[in-house]
């Protein structure tokens, strides 16, 4: 299933974790959204990311191709949040070359606002590093720093 990762999930570590067989497809940008923190997160000790609507705003990320198994693994996001908080979202996304695509992402079903620290967005930046995304993403991820 081609499905479109985001926030924390870009990581490459947690990626292995969660996605042992992951196949890279290409960086994308799903339009009309943001990024939100409407999750707690008991590993991280703050607020988790997700995607929101957002008129004219870009959450950048990249399509994977994942397996089965791979969705089962990720599914369970290793027990930090409760079953069913987040879920899969048919969305369209649109690749380097500006063409789109209907790929699956996850979002959450929120329960409040938090406020992301420090560590957890580091965390997210390596990860947009090691995938190379424009310094437009990394700088959007600085943004959300707590003031």
């Amino acid at each position: 299933m081609k499905f479109f990762l985001y926030g924390d999930n870009l990581n490459l570590t947690q990626l292995k974790r969660r996605a042992p067989e992951h196949q890279f497809l290409y960086l994308a940008t799903l339009g009309d959204h943001t990024i939100k923190f409407c999750r707690w997160s008991a590993q991280w000790r703050c607020g988790l990311s997700s995607i929101a609507p957002s008129p004219g705003e870009k959450v950048w990320g990249a399509v994977f191709e994942l397996t089965d198994e791979d969705l089962k693994i990720m599914d369970e996001f290793e027990q930090d949040v409760p079953p069913g908080a987040y879920r899969h979202l048919q969305i369209t996304v649109l690749n380097e070359a500006g063409e789109k695509e209907l790929v699956t992402t996850y979002a959450a079903n929120p329960i409040g606002k938090f406020k992301p620290k420090d560590h957890y967005l580091d965390w997210v930046i390596k990860g947009l590093k090691q995938w190379k995304l424009p310094e437009e993403a990394v700088e959007q991820w600085h943004a959300y720093r707590p003031s």
